[in-house]
């Protein structure tokens, strides 16, 4: 530890520096130690791909003392003033450091930390150097002290699959897609579990179906074993091997399960166990020897086999040779990446269908407006008429006042929709249109051939029924609005005329109409009932004109009269009842009245 550095090292000091960003905030955890010795913590393992985090704390010595009991090269007690941390190299790529100071004034600090950072992208162990300078009196000499970072093999949860149609109303059908495939090559195993009752070890799964509504978690694992086993270190930890002046120099020949020589180590010249060889060895089937060699060049003689060990790539640990004077510990890696991933596929429930209803009971008659309703939904619904939108409408009510077919959709907040059934809606006619007309006080139907030929009536003033009114024909007894409603008694369907009229209380509908001689204008029209021939009399004075009406409405003659008499021909008219009205030169109702025929 803490051995001269002879080589001029690759890396300047600028750029391990520059290294020394994004990991603060280390903390110095120290057991309880002499205040004149040299520690450092252990590195705390890592996994690859993950984020690491880590600190070591460390103890610098205060004189040479400490550094001369591992390495006697250096004289003891020679008091160290300062050290600078240059640099760490060997981090594996992804990680970064940095240490809670750079400068240490040993009479004033010996104590540090470096934070270890970042996500290390490969494993293995890595051998990291700490590269120092150390001044003492007016020499500095740059020093390097090392510690291993044993990075694991990733355990990673990834996005190692993907689903084709993760998602849908009723029933899906999922496909998934292999993000981690094998490319036909060795060491992929995979296992998936779909909870729908189905699992596969095939690399590419069948499609698979779920038929009801809930959440189903898809498990996938990929192990990825294309690696291999790894020799990766070798340390003597005890050696019969000696030299007669000096201390031996060790190496390690390597042989394959064929007894083939595959490599030897360099050579670690005069030096004692433990020594540590860092390999990077695959390993195949077999049992491998490891053979430990001093190597004494012809020097001290021919070189001495301090003894041999057989292994294979599952062995780790402390072995020993036959004779139990070498021991040596080994270490293997297996690097096996597993790759899983969680997904879920969803499957929503259909939402029931709309239930459509009509607020109003039938009939439904032409100029009628209709309220067709939800019964479970009030918002989210989409409306047509004749598979044509109806722009606007998605509550749960639609106004419509055209024939035609109507349904509805609704969607759920997640996107599921359903259908309602069709309703067929159609209007029948109403009666046809027809008019009101008043003669003195009598309220009568005009175009009384407009009506059904099955119908009933109800007469209306001011909007309530008048029970005692039973015939086509009200005498109004005051002034207001008359309207007849008509019904057809095949379609059920209805339709009304209002007239607004003015009462005359000096009229009386039932008066004859050969009674009717006012008093100012002594008219006389008779008889009544007539037969062939209308007589009107006057008064010889006034003049005006007559008009007769038919049940109906329809206006039959107008004619003047002169002062005097008049004589009219009825004996084409059909029986019936029949309406007349005598009227003044400027058009005034002087006289109204109905007239019968047998």
């Amino acid at each position: 530890m803490l051995k001269i550095v002879l080589t001029t090292l690759l890396i300047s000091s600028t750029l391990w520096l520059s290294s020394q960003t994004g990991c603060p905030g280390c903390q110095i955890t120290l057991p309880d130690l002499p205040q004149d010795t040299i520690y450092l913590s252990a590195a705390p393992d890592g996994e690859a791909g993950q984020f690491y985090n880590g600190d070591m704390s460390f103890r610098l010595p205060l004189t040479t003392t400490p550094v001369n009991a591992t390495d006697p090269n250096t004289p003891a007690g020679l008091t160290i003033d300062a050290f600078t941390i240059l640099g760490v190299t060997g981090l594996p790529t992804g990680m970064r450091w940095e240490a809670s100071q750079l400068e240490f004034i040993t009479s004033e600090q010996t104590d540090g930390c470096v934070k270890l950072c970042g996500t290390p992208y490969v494993p293995g162990l890595y051998i990291i150097n700490v590269v120092i300078e150390a001044r003492i009196l007016f020499i500095t000499q740059q020093t390097a002290f090392s510690f291993p970072l044993l990075i694991a093999p990733a355990q990673t949860v990834a996005e190692g699959f993907t689903i084709v149609n993760s998602s849908g109303c009723g029933q899906v059908e999922a496909t998934f897609i292999n993000n981690v495939p094998s490319n036909g090559a060795d060491g992929f195993s995979y296992m998936w579990f779909f909870s729908n009752g189905n699992a596969t070890t095939a690399e590419q799964p069948d499609t698979q179906r779920y038929t009801q509504p809930g959440e189903y978690i898809v498990s996938y694992q990929a192990i990825v074993d294309t690696v291999g086993y790894i020799l990766t270190r070798a340390t003597i930890v005890q050696s019969p091997c000696t030299d007669l002046l000096t201390r031996p120099d060790m190496k390690i020949d390597f042989y394959d399960p064929n007894g083939d020589h595959l490599f030897t180590t360099d050579v670690i010249e005069n030096t004692d166990a433990p020594i540590t060889f860092d390999l990077l060895l695959p390993l195949g089937e077999g049992d491998y020897e490891l053979r430990v060699i001093d190597d004494d060049n012809f020097i001290d003689g021919a070189d001495d086999l301090c003894g041999s060990i057989t292994f294979n790539r599952s062995t780790q640990g402390l072995l020993s040779d036959s004779t139990g004077a070498l021991l040596v510990a080994i270490e293997i890696i297996h690097p096996v990446d597993t790759i899983r991933s969680l997904e879920v596929v969803t499957v929503y429930p259909n939402p029931a269908p709309p239930v459509l209803g009509i607020q109003q009971d039938p009939p439904y008659c032409a100029g009628q407006q209709l309220q067709l309703v939800s019964a479970n939904y009030t918002q989210g619904l989409v409306w047509y008429q004749d598979s044509t939108v109806v722009d606007g409408q998605t509550s749960g009510t639609l106004t419509i006042d055209e024939a035609g077919d109507y349904w509805a959709t609704f969607t759920s907040d997640v996107g599921c929709q359903s259908i309602s059934p069709v309703v067929s809606v159609d209007f029948l006619p109403i009666p046809a249109p027809f008019a009101l007309q008043q003669t003195g006080n009598l309220i009568t139907i005009i175009n009384e051939s407009n009506l059904p030929e099955e119908f009933s009536f109800t007469w209306l003033y001011e909007g309530e029924a008048v029970a005692e009114a039973t015939e086509l024909r009200i005498c109004a007894d005051a002034t207001g609005s008359y309207t007849l409603v008509v019904v057809d008694e095949t379609t059920g369907c209805a339709n009304s005329a209002t007239l607004a009229v003015t009462y005359d209380p000096g009229i009386s509908c039932s008066t004859p109409t050969s009674e009717l001689d006012g008093a100012a204008t002594h008219w006389r029209i008779f008889p009544n009932p007539m037969h062939d021939v209308l007589f009107v009399q006057g008064d010889g004075t006034s003049a005006g004109s007559l008009q007769v009406f038919n049940a109906i409405g329809q206006l039959l003659i107008q004619q003047p009269i002169q002062g005097g008499d008049a004589r009219v021909d009825v004996a084409a008219w059909p029986a019936g009842v029949y309406y007349y009205r005598l009227l003044t030169t400027d058009h005034h109702i002087l006289q109204t009245g109905s007239l019968v025929k047998p």
